[in-house]
């Protein structure tokens, strides 16, 4: 049965890699590992920047990623990105004069984003169904309606949304694949949807954390590492799924 790790159990659970022979040249993160690491409101934001740093890259592990936690990435800063923008477009000071009912839509979704982040602690950020009730009034408003929409995103998305994919470079997150000739010894199976397919039927977890920890069993890597309780559930659950090193705050819940 796969092995959820503490991060302050770490050390020793690296010294019995290595001692049996493991492989530990890297490991894969989970897209809320990536995004915590990039956002530092986040909550666990200085403990994993801390772990990485200090028990995978100070041991010389490589950072892998799979395309789906890059895409969840570039989601939520879509979602910030816009969320910051359009607050930032009805606030007084804003030089972009929007018609009332656009102001009032936009105004009416961040009343209950401000009573979610206080009752709830929730990130500062819409949910993507509250975009899309801002954008259609835009963009069910005609012509003026859709130009005005996409100018918000040209001033507040378009080119910081590149800017943030760039950033994730900068932390020499490697996207995992086996195409990649340089990659090609990290794989012992190909990736396939039905092995995929089987681990979220097993376990019930959704199809995303599937595809994590399916690119997982397909490498030499031991563990991933992730916030994510349901990768945890899973790992429990199928004997046949490798480690994930999650806060020891996250595993005391299990």
């Amino acid at each position: 049965m796969g092995t959820v790790v503490r991060f302050s159990e770490f050390d020793s659970y690296l010294f019995n890699l290595k001692n049996k022979g493991e492989r530990v040249e890297g490991t894969i993160l989970d897209a809320n590992i990536i995004i915590t690491l990039s956002f530092s409101p986040k909550k666990f934001h200085t403990r994993v920047s801390e772990f990485i740093r200090n028990k995978i890259l100070a041991n010389n592990m490589n950072l892998y990623s799979t395309v789906n936690t890059t895409q969840e990435f570039l989601e939520f800063h879509r979602r910030l990105l816009l969320t910051e923008g359009l607050r930032t477009a009805i606030h007084p000071s804003s030089r972009i004069k929007l018609p009332n009912k656009k102001r009032s839509v936009i105004r009416a979704q961040s009343s209950i984003l401000d009573a979610r982040e206080k009752n709830n602690g929730s990130d500062p950020v819409f949910y993507d169904r509250e975009i899309k009730k801002i954008r259609d009034v835009f963009c069910h408003s005609g012509p003026i309606g859709m130009k005005l929409w996409k100018t918000l995103c040209d001033i507040y998305l378009r080119k910081q949304l590149q800017l943030e994919y760039k950033a994730l470079q900068k932390l020499n997150v490697n996207y995992l694949s086996s195409y990649k000739t340089e990659m090609e010894d990290l794989f012992h199976q190909n990736i396939t949807w039905e092995s995929a397919i089987d681990i979220c039927t097993d376990v019930g977890v959704g199809f995303s954390d599937a595809m994590i920890l399916n690119a997982l069993q397909s490498t030499h890597l031991p563990f991933s590492i992730s916030l994510d309780m349901d990768i945890a559930d899973a790992v429990r659950g199928k004997s046949s799924l490798k480690d994930v090193v999650m806060p020891d705050e996250l595993v005391d819940k299990l």
